[in-house]
This record gives structure tokens, sequence and C-alpha cells, in this order.
């Protein structure tokens, strides 16, 4: 009788996206959680035990729940409020108290900032992840839409049309249309996030000192 069958490890993802678990493309993150890997994303907070000789004394305020998740080589991929993701390296377990590690490295402050929304999330004091402003959400957006468009064969007239409205847009102008060059832009920008762009999105943009 032949010995059974092992089951399949979760595929890594870091080469295809810095994902640590495999999404389904055809769902949205609103319709199923999305891991990404600790490496690459520095708003995920990465979690241990306290060492003994560090520890304050019995329990921890910050201790976290147990609420699913995944596991692979590197520990547990979980989710937090209001919308974080947590990585309890190797055995850690969440039931004991907890310490938060930043790798000293170009990603420091930007790991230090995922746990300053984590603490204050735990006392219920939410504070929004900064890394995008509300303009380049918005620019986001149009790069989707510019995307879609033309995964849908519309031409850049259509997609401006559909983008900043009839009024604003007229064939007459179109070819030296200020929308007309600003939809290029769109979707040359939005074919490089699809290209692995988008990972520059998790590090905030910051001056060099």
């Amino acid at each position: 009788m032949p010995p059974p069958a092992q089951p399949r490890q979760s595929a890594r993802c870091a080469n295809v996206g810095g994902y640590s678990f495999a999404a389904r493309p055809d769902k949205s993150a609103v319709e199923q959680p999305v891991y990404w890997a600790p490496q690459v994303d520095p708003g995920i907070v990465n979690l241990v035990e306290v060492p003994p000789d560090l520890r304050a004394g019995e329990g921890s305020p910050f201790d976290v729940p147990l609420a699913g998740g995944r596991h692979d080589e590197m520990g547990r991929h979980m989710r937090s409020p209001p919308g974080g993701q947590l990585a309890l390296l190797g055995e850690t377990q969440p039931g004991k108290p907890l310490a938060a590690i930043i790798p000293l490295d170009e990603m420091a402050h930007d790991r230090l900032h995922a746990i300053e929304r984590f603490i204050r999330a735990i006392h219920r004091q939410y504070l929004p992840d900064a890394r995008l402003t509300a303009a380049q959400r918005r620019r986001l957006g149009n790069m989707l839409r510019c995307l879609d468009g033309r995964d849908q064969q519309a031409s850049h007239f259509e997609v401006a049309t559909a983008l900043f409205g009839r009024r604003l847009v007229s064939v007459a102008d179109w070819h030296d249309s200020a929308f007309r060059y600003q939809t290029h832009r769109l979707l040359r920008d939005g074919l490089k996030m699809v290209e692995r762009g988008y990972r520059q999105l998790l590090r905030a943009r910051r001056r060099h000192f």
C-alpha cells in the first residue's frame, strides 16, 4: 500500500508579487484576506515572545487573541483591526506576552510607524496609515480605471471622457488637450504598477537625512 500523500505546502509568493500566500485573482482584497510577506511590507507588525528577562510582570496588555490566519515556515500570519497584518514568527503563540521586533534596515522607520498604529489600535485609538495621501489614492483609483478601460478595448479618448466628463473632454481639441496627456500618464504609470511597481506603495516617501 503506497504511503499517504503529503499535504501540499501553501505556495510562497515572494517571487510573484510579495505575498505570503496565493490569492484568488477573481476576488478583491475585500472578499478575501491577503497576506503580504513580512520582508516586503514594512506595515506588518512582526511579533515574538518576550524573553523571560524582559518581562515586567505577569501577562501583557498586548496579547493577541487567536483569530484564524494562515501558517507557513515563517510563522503564523493574522489580521488585526482595523485592517493591519501581524506575523507571529516561529513558534510564537498569540496568548503569550509578545514583543514587536524591528530589523534595523532601510524599512525600520516604516516598521516603527506600523507598531505605533498597532499599539494605538489595541487602545481603540486608531491611527490612519499615512503611507499614501488622499491625492495618491485618488490617482491610483484613476490608474485602475484606465487599465479597466484598456482591457475593454476603450480608446484613450473614451477613457478620458469617463474619467473627467464630457464637459471637459471634447473631440475638437483632443489632440492638444491636457486631459489626453494626463490619461496617457495614468495608463503608463498604471502599467508600471501592474509590473510590481505597486510594491513601492508599501514604502512611505520621506526625506533623506
